[in-house]
C-alpha cells in the first residue's frame, strides 16, 4: 500500500476514534454532573446554571478524551512508520 492510502487509513481512524471517545466522555461528564447536581440539591429539573454547567462538563472532558486519543494515534502513526522505514532499509541491505 502507497504512503498515500496509508495516510487516508490512519487519519480515518484516528478520526472516527476520536468522535466516538469525545461523544462518549462528553455524555459521562454531562451526565455525572447532572446526578451530582441531583443528589446534592434532590431537585429536578435542575436550574440553568447546572444545564449550562453540565453542557461546559461534558465539553472539557470529550475536549480532553479527544486530544487525549489524537496523540496516541499520533504516536502509533509515528511508531508504525519507523517500522515501515526499518522493514525497508532491511529489504535494500539485504539486495545490496
Amino acid at each position: 500500500m502507497g504512503i498515500l492510502g496509508r495516510l487516508i487509513g490512519v487519519v480515518f481512524h484516528a478520526f472516527f476514534r476520536i468522535v466516538f471517545t469525545g461523544l462518549l466522555f462528553a455524555i459521562i461528564g454531562g451526565g455525572a454532573a447532572l446526578l451530582i447536581s441531583f443528589i446534592v440539591t434532590k431537585a429536578w429539573p435542575p436550574t440553568t446554571l447546572t444545564i449550562v454547567a453540565a453542557v461546559a462538563i461534558g465539553v472539557l472532558s470529550a475536549y480532553a478524551a479527544g486530544m487525549t486519543v489524537l496523540v496516541g494515534e499520533a504516536i502509533n502513526a509515528i511508531r508504525d512508520a519507523g517500522h515501515d522505514v526499518e522493514k525497508e532499509i532491511r529489504e535494500v541491505e539485504s539486495k545490496v
